[in-house]
């Protein structure tokens, strides 16, 4: 059984302007850019990642998926963005949809994990 389906795109690092722009195309295609922050110690503000942009999609069904990421793709590399990678992942076991495999303490869980969005 398959839950959903998850494409990520890692891109040359972005900043300012060109990852407003990098939103902006990825919204068009059902992606979104993820908010990369590291910290170094827990007392510290998190700062934005400068290893690279990381965009993420999800469909129901591997077609669907696959040709919104490439079309994306193919306008990313029109606009100038460099790409690294690309993948497809088959998520087959998702604990925000059912941890009846190894049950979590729910008490710990922060309201995310809690009230999950739906998976597609």
């Amino acid at each position: 059984m398959t839950y959903y389906y998850e494409a990520h795109i890692t891109l040359e690092p972005l900043f300012d302007e060109q990852h407003e722009e990098l939103v902006t195309i990825c919204s068009h295609y059902g992606f979104h850019v993820a908010e990369l922050l590291m910290r170094r110690r827990q007392n510290d503000l998190p700062e934005r990642s400068r290893d690279d942009s990381f965009a993420t999609g999800r469909s129901k069904t591997l077609e669907d998926l696959k040709g919104r990421m490439l079309a994306l793709m193919d306008e990313l590399t029109r606009q100038g963005f460099v790409i690294w990678r690309y993948k497809i992942e088959d998520t087959v076991l998702d604990s925000r949809y059912g941890d009846e495999t190894w049950p979590l303490d729910r008490s710990r869980l922060p309201d995310k994990e809690l009230n999950p969005r739906p998976a597609v």
